[in-house]
C-alpha cells in the first residue's frame, strides 16, 4: 500500500462510519474485510509496477530498434543514391556504344564502298594501259594523253588506298573503343547487381525490424491498457475504503444516506439513461441492518431477525465452546489502545454500530439482534479472550463514549448470549448495513421470503434507506462530495461511447488497431479525488474515434433492458438505432462502465459481483 494511501485509510478511518465485522477463522469467500481490501490495493499497485516494469523494457526495446531501423534506412537510402547514379551511368556509357557501333556500321559501310572504287578504278587501270600501251609505241602524237590518263589513274588508286588505310585504322580504334566500353558496361551491370543484393538484404532487415516493431509497440498498447484498467481497479478498490465505511456500515454521528435519488428515472431528462446499483459496496453476509431495522418496525422479535440472517444458527448464554472445550464467556477483552476491559459493562457499551436515532425503546429488537451480532463477533475474533481486538473499522468501532439508554438495556436484557453452532462454536456473525435485497447463501432478504417482486417487496426498501437502489455519482459516500460537474444521469450519447468502448474493449467487429489504453472517460485527468486526476499521460478517444474503430458501431440506443437473478445482474441488452440487439452480461457491463463513466459515477460494489440495473427515461 503506497503512502498515499496508507495517509487516506487513516483519514477515513476517523472522517466515515461503519464497520464490517468479519470472522477470525473461515472468511467467507464474498467477505472483505479491511485489511483484504489494503492487500488487494497492495497487490494491485504490485502488479502495475511489474507491468509498468516490463512496458519500461518495451519502451527501451522500442528505441533500440526505432534508432537501428533509421540507420537501415539511411544505409538503404545510400544504397538507392548508389544505384541510382549507377544505372545513370550504365546508361550513359550505353548510350557512347551505341554511338560507337553505329560509327563502326559507317565506317563499315565506306570502307566497303571505298573497296568497290578501288576494285573498279583498278580494273580500268589494267585494261586501258594494256590497251594505251599498244597505241603509246604506234602512236608517238597520243604520249602525252597517254602518259597522263594513267598517272592520273595510278593517282586515284594511290589514293582511294590510303583512305581504306585511313578507315581501317579509325575502325580498328572504334572496335577497341567498343570492346573497353563493353567492358565497362559489364563491370558496371556487377556493380549494380551487388548493389541490388545489399538492397535486397538491407530491405529485408529493415523488414524483419519493422515486423518486431510493430509487434513491441502493440504489446506496449497492450501493457497500457491493462495498467490503465488496473489504475482504474486501485482507484475503485480505494474509493472502497471510502463506501465501506458509509454504505457498509453504521456508525455514530454518521450520514446514513442522501436519500436524493432513490428509484427516480423520473428526474432524468428525456432520453438519459441512469445506472441503478442495488445493495451499495456490501459484502452481503449475515445481517441487513436496514433491513433488521425494518423488521424491528414491522414487529419481528430479535430471535426472529437473527434466524431471518443467520439460519440455523442458535443462541447459547454464558459458555462457549472454544477448540472443543466449553468455557464461560469472558469476562473482559483486551482492546488495542485501551487496554482490558470488563467485556459486557465496557466493551459492549462502546461499541458504535448503530445510528443514535435507533437508540430508542421502539427499535428494542433490532438493537438486540445487533448486540448479540457483536458479542459473538468479539467472543470468535478473540478466541474468547485469548486475544487481542481492535477498535476500529477493521473489526468493530468501539470508542469510551458508553452508549446509555435502550442500547444499555439491550446488552443488559442479553447478557451472555452468543450465536453457536451445533457445536457450540461461535459463527461468523457479520453485518453490513445494505445487501439490495439477497444474502450470500441464496437467501430472499423480502417480506415474502422469495424473489418473484423483490425489488417492492425488500425489507431494506421497506426500510426507506436510499442506498437500497441508487445511483453513485458523487466522490465517496456522503452527499456532500463533489460531482465532477456531472449529473447521475448519462446522455444518449455517453451511453453509446460506454456500448461502443465495449465492443472495441472486447474486439468485437474491430478494425483500424484501436490503443485500448485510450479506453477512457470522456474527462480523464480532470476529476479531483480521481487516480487519473491531474494525468495527461493519455488522451481519451472521442465519440466519433471510438466508432472509427468499428465496423458497424452504434449511433444511438432506443432501449435498455435489463435481466436480474438471485442477487445478479445476468445481462444488459441494448437495443440501437438500425434495430441490433448488443448483449453485455452483468460483469462485463459493471467493468466497462467503472472504466469509461463520466465525473465518479459507478456500479458501487465489490469486485466480485454485480447487482444493477439499467433505467432509460423514454418520455
Amino acid at each position: 500500500m503506497s503512502k498515499l494511501s496508507k495517509i487516506v485509510f487513516n483519514i477515513l478511518i476517523v472522517s466515515f462510519f461503519g464497520i464490517y465485522s468479519f470472522s477470525l477463522f473461515n472468511h467467507p469467500v464474498y467477505s472483505n474485510t479491511v485489511e483484504e481490501l489494503e492487500q488487494q490495493i497492495a497487490e494491485k499497485e504490485k502488479e502495475i509496477e511489474e507491468k509498468e516494469s516490463v512496458l519500461k523494457s518495451v519502451e527501451a526495446r522500442i528505441a533500440e530498434i526505432s534508432n537501428s531501423n533509421y540507420s537501415v534506412s539511411q544505409k538503404i537510402n545510400l544504397l538507392t543514391a548508389e544505384i541510382t547514379a549507377l544505372e545513370e551511368s550504365i546508361e550513359i556509357t550505353e548510350k557512347e556504344i551505341d554511338k560507337k557501333v553505329k560509327d563502326i556500321e559507317e565506317k563499315q559501310e565506306q570502307l566497303a564502298k571505298t573497296k568497290v572504287l578501288i576494285d573498279e578504278v583498278s580494273g580500268d587501270l589494267y585494261m586501258e594501259s594494256r590497251y594505251k600501251l599498244a597505241n603509246f609505241f604506234l602512236n608517238k602524237d597520243n604520249w602525252s594523253n597517254i602518259v597522263e590518263t594513267l598517272f592520273i589513274k595510278q593517282s586515284t588508286i594511290s589514293m582511294l588506298r590510303r583512305e581504306v588505310e585511313k578507315i581501317g585504322g579509325e575502325f580498328s580504334s572504334l572496335a577497341e573503343s567498343k570492346a573497353e566500353l563493353d567492358k565497362e558496361k559489364k563491370d558496371l551491370d556487377e556493380e549494380r547487381a551487388n548493389l541490388d543484393e545489399a538492397y535486397k538484404l538491407l530491405a529485408d532487415e529493415r523488414a524483419k525490424l519493422q515486423a518486431e516493431l510493430s509487434k513491441q509497440v502493440a504489446e506496449k498498447s497492450g501493457l497500457s491498457a491493462e495498467i490503465t484498467d488496473l489504475s482504474k481497479k486501485v482507484s475503485q478498490l480505494q474509493a472502497a475504503l471510502i463506501a465501506a465505511r458509509s454504505a457498509g456500515f453504521i456508525s455514530t454521528g454518521g450520514y446514513v444516506a442522501d436519500g436524493e435519488l432513490g428509484t427516480a428515472i423520473s428526474q432524468a431528462p428525456v432520453g438519459y439513461f441512469g445506472v441503478f446499483s442495488i445493495g451499495a459496496y456490501t459484502h452481503r453476509n449475515g445481517m441487513s441492518q436496514w433491513g433488521a431495522k425494518a423488521r424491528n418496525d414491522a414487529g419481528q422479535t430479535y430471535e426472529e431477525i437473527l434466524n431471518a440472517y443467520y439460519p440455523g444458527k442458535t443462541i447459547r448464554t454464558g459458555t462457549v465452546v472454544i477448540d472443543g472445550q466449553s468455557e464461560n464467556i469472558m469476562s473482559s477483552i483486551s482492546i488495542d489502545g485501551y487496554g482490558a476491559k470488563p467485556f459486557e459493562d465496557y466493551y459492549l457499551l462502546g461499541i458504535h454500530e448503530i445510528l443514535p436515532s435507533w437508540n430508542t425503546t421502539e427499535n428494542m429488537d433490532v438493537l438486540k439482534a445487533q448486540v448479540i451480532a457483536a458479542r459473538t463477533y468479539a467472543v470468535r475474533r478473540t478466541n474468547n479472550g485469548d486475544n487481542s481486538i481492535c477498535a476500529t473499522q477493521s473489526c468493530q468501532v468501539f470508542n469510551s463514549d458508553l452508549y446509555t439508554g435502550a442500547w444499555a438495556t439491550a446488552v443488559a436484557e442479553t447478557r451472555g448470549m452468543i450465536l453457536v453452532d451445533s457445536s457450540g462454536a461461535p459463527v461468523s456473525t457479520e453485518y453490513a448495513a445494505v445487501h439490495g435485497g439477497w444474502v450470500n447463501g441464496g437467501i430472499w432478504d423480502t417480506q415474502s421470503g422469495n424473489g418473484s417482486d423483490w425489488f417492492n417487496d425488500a425489507w431494506e426498501r421497506a426500510s426507506g434507506v436510499s442506498w437500497f437502489y441508487k445511483s453513485w455519482y458523487r466522490y465517496g459516500s456522503s452527499a456532500d462530495g463533489t460531482n465532477c460537474g456531472h449529473s447521475p444521469w448519462l446522455s444518449p450519447q455517453e451511453m453509446v461511447d460506454i456500448v461502443n468502448a465495449y465492443l472495441i474493449k472486447n474486439n468485437l467487429g474491430v478494425k483500424n488497431n484501436p490503443d485500448l489504453s485510450r479506453l477512457l472517460p470522456s474527462d480523464y485527468g480532470k476529476c479531483p479525488g480521481r487516480l487519473d486526476y491531474g494525468r495527461a499521460d493519455k488522451t481519451p478517444y472521442t465519440s466519433s474515434q471510438l466508432k472509427s474503430f468499428l465496423k458497424s458501431p452504434v449511433n444511438s440506443i432506443t432501449a435498455a433492458t435489463t435481466a436480474l437473478s438471485n442477487g445478479s445482474t445476468t445481462n444488459v441488452s441494448f437495443t440501437t438505432g438500425d434495430g441490433r440487439i448488443i448483449d453485455i452480461s452483468g460483469m462485463l457491463f459493471k467493468d466497462i462502465y467503472n472504466q469509461m463513466a463520466p465525473g465518479h459515477m459507478r456500479i458501487q460494489q465489490q469486485s466480485h459481483y454485480g447487482y444493477f440495473n439499467v433505467e432509460k427515461r423514454y418520455y
